[in-house]
């Protein structure tokens, strides 16, 4: 016989059930906070994209006389209402290509981060052609 009896398996595990638990809502809270990241970014995305269209559809209307100007003011008028803290410093630009007629509506910004110091940069753009009478 050994000097050292075998201790009886009385089925106490010490708390390891508890630390498991610990860890396994660490990773889950940790992919919840990826999913709603990227729904956050996706959104300011969307943002961007709608008020890049929005400028270009009154900018590029015929009749307007300062087509750059209207489009810049209409996409950040956009953003104004719509987009609250979802996307900030927000530049607005607008250029016409009058060798092709197009006019082209840039819309840039930095998306709501849950995670401190981590920049998200979003550029959106709209390209349309100009309404102009045909020569």
């Amino acid at each position: 016989m050994s000097p050292i009896a075998a201790l009886p398996d009385t089925g106490d595990r010490g708390g390891s059930t508890s630390v498991e638990m610990a860890l396994l809502w660490g990773v889950l809270l940790l992919l919840i906070l990826a999913v709603v990241q990227v729904a956050l970014l996706s959104y300011a995305g969307q943002l961007a994209l709608t008020a890049a269209q929005d400028g270009l559809s009154s900018g590029r209307a015929y009749g307007t006389e300062t087509v750059t100007d209207t489009a810049q003011r209409d996409a950040a008028g956009f953003l104004d209402r719509a987009a609250g803290t979802v996307l900030s410093d927000v530049t607005v630009t607008a250029t016409v290509d009058d060798g092709q007629g197009l006019l082209t509506v840039r819309v840039t910004g930095t998306a709501l981060s849950l995670v401190p110091g981590l920049p998200l940069a979003v550029t959106r753009e709209a390209v349309g052609g100009l309404e102009r009478p045909a020569p």
